[in-house]
C-alpha cells in the first residue's frame, strides 16, 4: 500500500497530537492541558443566532466566498479594531476556520521547491501544509533568551530567490509571545524589498494581556504583500463552528478563493449567521474570558516557578505557556510520565520545534480548579525526578 500513496502524503510526519491521544486512550481521569481549545461555552447570543437561522430554514448552500453579510461584518470589525480598510466584496474571504485560510494561501502561492520561512517554535500545521504543496519549510528559530520573538536580521539572511512566503503568528502558539509593532514593520519592509508575501496568522489577537496586538495590514501600502488570517474559534469559543477569514488585496483573495472553492463548496450557512452576531454583538463575553485566562496564566507561572524545575517566559498573549524543563529528562518522556503518573496531559515541545526536546506546551484553557490540581500533580512527579 505504501508504494501507492502520493509523494505528498508520504512526506507528512506522524501527528504528535495523535500520539498524545494514544497515550491517553481509555483514561477518563486525565486533566487535559494539552488542548488548544477554549473551555468556555460559545456565548448565548451567538448560539441563538444560529438557532434562529436554522428555524428560518437558512440551511442551504451559500456563496463560496462567504455570506456578503458576514464579509461586511468582518470589514466593520477590521476597521474598528485593526485599522484595516478592506472591501467586503473583493478583499475578504470566509474560510473553514483559520486553518482553511492558511491552507488556501499556501496552496495558492507555493509551488514545488518554493521555500517558505516558518517560525520555530510554531503550530505544526504550517509545516505540514507546506509539505502538502510540495514546498520547502525553512525554520526561523526564535529563542527563549530573545523572548521567542523573530529576529529581523536572521530572516533577511534566509531570504533567497526561492523564498515565496514568510509566516508569522502573533500572539504565538505555543509561546504566547506578541510580536511588537516595530518588529512587524521591519519585517514588512523586508517583504517589500524582496517582493515577498507575509502570511500573518492573528487568530489569538483578542487574547492579549500586557502587550497590545498590532495588525501590520493597517499599513495600506503593504496590502499587496500581506495576507491576514483570523478566526472566530479562539476569540468567541467557537472552535467547532469552523468560521475563519482571510484579508488581502483583490487578486490574492481571488486566488485563494479558487482553492477554497474546490476544497469545500461553501462555508456552513447557519454558522456564518452566528459569526455575524459574534462580530457585531456585545464583546463583554470576550473581555470576561480574557480576564479569566490572565488569572489562570498567573497561577501556572507562579506554580512553575515554585517547583524550581522549569524556566518559564511569561506569555503576553494566547492561552499557552512554553516552559523549559530543567531536569535530566526530555519532553517526550516527561509528557509520558505526566500522563501515566500524574494523570495530566501537556504537549511535548518537539511538536512545535526542531529544538523542543527540553520544552513543553501547557494550555491554560481549563478551569482554575483543574489547573491548580494539575500543578499539584505535576509537582509530585517533578519531586520524584529531582531525587538523587
Amino acid at each position: 500500500m505504501e508504494s501507492r500513496l502520493s509523494e505528498r502524503v508520504r512526506r507528512l510526519p506522524p501527528s504528535k497530537f495523535a500520539e498524545i491521544r494514544r497515550l491517553m486512550m481509555e483514561r477518563t481521569d486525565v486533566i487535559r492541558l494539552e488542548l488548544g481549545e477554549p473551555d468556555f461555552d460559545t456565548p448565548q447570543h451567538i448560539k441563538e443566532a444560529a438557532i434562529q437561522a436554522i428555524k428560518d430554514g437558512f440551511t442551504h448552500y451559500t456563496s463560496s466566498e462567504g455570506l456578503l453579510e458576514l464579509r461586511e461584518a468582518v470589514a466593520r470589525k477590521l476597521k474598528r479594531e485593526n485599522k484595516i480598510e478592506a472591501h467586503p466584496e473583493t478583499e475578504i474571504l470566509i474560510t473553514d476556520g483559520g486553518f482553511g485560510a492558511i491552507f488556501a494561501a499556501i496552496q495558492a502561492f507555493v509551488d514545488h521547491g518554493d521555500e517558505v520561512l516558518v517560525p520555530d517554535p510554531a503550530w505544526p500545521r504550517y509545516f505540514e501544509n507546506i509539505l502538502l504543496s510540495g514546498g520547502v519549510p525553512k525554520r526561523m528559530f526564535m529563542t527563549e533568551e530573545g523572548g521567542f520573538l523573530p529576529d529581523v536580521d536572521e530572516i533577511g539572511k534566509q531570504v533567497n530567490g526561492r523564498t515565496k512566503l514568510v509566516i508569522l503568528n502573533t500572539p504565538s502558539n505555543p509561546t504566547g509571545a506578541v510580536v511588537p509593532r516595530k518588529t512587524l514593520e521591519e519585517i514588512g519592509d523586508l517583504a517589500v524589498e524582496h517582493d515577498l508575501i507575509l502570511l500573518l496568522d492573528e487568530v489569538y489577537e483578542r487574547i492579549v494581556y500586557e502587550e497590545k496586538h498590532f495588525s501590520l495590514a493597517a499599513h495600506s501600502d503593504l496590502k499587496n504583500h500581506i495576507i491576514t488570517v483570523n478566526s472566530l474559534s479562539k476569540t468567541y469559543a467557537m472552535t467547532g463552528w469552523r468560521v475563519g477569514y482571510a484579508v488581502s488585496n483583490a487578486d490574492i483573495i481571488k486566488a485563494m478563493g479558487k482553492v477554497s472553492m474546490y476544497v469545500n463548496a461553501c462555508r456552513n450557512s447557519f454558522a456564518q449567521k452566528a459569526a455575524v452576531a459574534a462580530l457585531d454583538g456585545p464583546q463583554d463575553c470576550v473581555e470576561s474570558m480574557v480576564r479569566e485566562y490572565r488569572r489562570r496564566r498567573d497561577l501556572i507561572i507562579d506554580r512553575l516557578k515554585e517547583m524550581d524545575a522549569f524556566s518559564a517566559t511569561k506569555p503576553t498573549g494566547a492561552f499557552y505557556v512554553y516552559p523549559r524543563i530543567l531536569l535530566s529528562v526530555e519532553s517526550p518522556e516527561f509528557v509520558k510520565q505526566l500522563i501515566e503518573k500524574a494523570k495530566v496531559a501537556v504537549m511535548p515541545g518537539t511538536t512545535f520545534s526542531a529544538k523542543g526536546e527540553k520544552y513543553v506546551r501547557i494550555s491554560y484553557a481549563n478551569s482554575i480548579e483543574n489547573i491548580s490540581e494539575a500543578m499539584n500533580r505535576v509537582e509530585r512527579v517533578v519531586s520524584q525526578l529531582m531525587k538523587p
